[in-house]
């Protein structure tokens, strides 16, 4: 793999001073409330930025009747266009209401960053050439680029396949007109590659964690959130956090702790999160398939919690089997928490798992693999320890957001100077 610009940690980028930095809008399908990876990060990016003496606000669309238009949130100014609602739709629908705004507001930025472009990616940039904009393009998930965010398409009949591919390149041609890309992992900054972008404008910038917030707790603090949140006192917990969607492998991870649970009577398992509703949920068919195995004495169910952090800091061990990951946000949190992870070596988990280092890699789809891990964890208090301690420094060292927030300012700052 090469190695990609600014994942040499920026080292070719000038300073300038504070009132020389441009205004950022920053472009995304959902933000907060919305809970995701995608759209924890752009709020966290966003505020710190803003404690840099960036001037950011975002646009994004209104995903709920309930919510404002317009409203600071965490002190990030942000415009919420319609529809409103409309789940499957809306991303699309949403597209001349956020070209509307982007024209109105024209005189207030000086660069369209876009968190995930397959949608508004093209209409968004047209905006920035027209506007004489700089545009920063973010690749949030493996297909942005390449179409694969669209699958079914593969099912259509060959001619109709024909044309989307087709489209895809013509798509992709005008994109390649973005100032940069950004990309999560170097897993997906392949796909850039493999595409036709530059290399020089390839920037891999990770999810940026606060670890500041995300840090572990001591016994004390373990015990009274376990009390707060009516986890088991006793015993050792083995921890999910994130959809409980199709794809997040659960289905092997409780047939994993079928074989878990009956060698070690005091575990317990925790899922944390829900499936949103969503069309690739299997939260039905994973409390079913606990019932039916008879684990329901052993697995907890959170549903949605906005409290994640806190059910972290009162577990032991963090299990992550996902089937394929661009990023792996949780996990990162986990480990930043001081979790001891035992994960899938799938997409690009393996750029934030270093196996038997500062955690413990598995082939995806395989519960006896995930059992052997987790088991091992359990048994061996010194590689729970030292898996522990590397991650929690590895996390801090590398996906710091304030590392991160710094990357993207130099990369805004340079992009600026140059169309000057």
């Amino acid at each position: 793999m090469k190695r990609y610009a600014l994942a040499q940690e920026v080292s070719g980028f000038s300073e300038r001073p504070v009132s020389s930095m441009p205004s950022v809008c920053l472009l995304a399908e959902t933000f907060y409330p919305v809970v995701g990876g995608g759209e924890t990060h752009a709020r966290l990016l966003a505020r710190t930025l803003i404690q840099k003496g960036m001037d950011v606000f975002v646009v994004t669309r209104r995903s709920s009747r309930d919510l404002p238009k317009f409203e600071l949130v965490d002190n990030i100014p942000t415009y919420r266009v319609p529809p409103a609602g409309m789940k499957r739709w809306g991303k699309y629908l949403m597209v001349p209401a956020t070209v509307f705004e982007l024209i109105r507001r024209r005189k207030r930025y000086d660069i369209v960053f876009i968190c995930g472009f397959r949608v508004l990616g093209l209409p968004a940039l047209a905006v920035a050439l027209l506007a004489g904009k700089a545009c920063v393009l973010r690749a949030e998930t493996l297909g942005e680029m390449s179409g694969g965010y669209a699958s079914a398409y593969k099912r259509l009949p060959p001619a109709v396949s024909s044309i989307f591919k087709g489209w895809i390149n013509l798509r992709n041609r005008l994109l390649r007109r973005a100032d940069a890309f950004t990309s999560i992992s170097a897993h997906v900054s392949s796909e850039l590659l493999s595409c036709g972008v530059e290399e020089s404008r390839i920037f891999m910038f990770s999810n940026g964690i606060d670890t500041s917030i995300f840090q572990p707790a001591d016994p004390l603090q373990k015990a009274s959130l376990r009390r707060r949140l009516n986890l088991p006192e006793g015993g050792r917990i083995v921890v999910y956090t994130g959809k409980l969607n199709q794809g997040k492998g659960l289905e092997y991870l409780i047939r994993a702790w079928q074989i878990v649970s009956s060698g070690h009577p005091d575990v317990h398992l925790v899922l944390v999160g829900a499936g949103g509703g969503q069309s690739l949920s299997r939260e039905e068919e994973l409390k079913g398939m606990v019932q039916s195995l008879g684990l329901g004495e052993t697995v907890t169910f959170t549903g949605y919690v906005s409290n994640v952090r806190q059910y972290l800091q009162a577990s032991d061990i963090f299990a992550f089997p996902s089937e394929n990951e661009s990023f792996g946000l949780s996990l990162a949190e986990a480990m930043a928490c001081g979790l001891p992870a035992v994960a899938s070596c799938a997409g690009a988990i393996p750029e934030i798992v270093h196996h038997e280092e500062d955690g413990l890699l598995v082939s995806p789809r395989n519960p006896d693999a995930l059992a052997g891990a987790i088991s091992a964890v359990l048994d061996d208090s010194s590689l729970a320890q030292r898996l522990s301690a590397n991650g929690e420094r590895a996390i801090a060292e590398r996906y710091s957001i304030d590392v991160v927030a710094e990357r993207y300012r130099l990369l805004f700052t340079q992009i600026c100077q140059e169309r000057r």
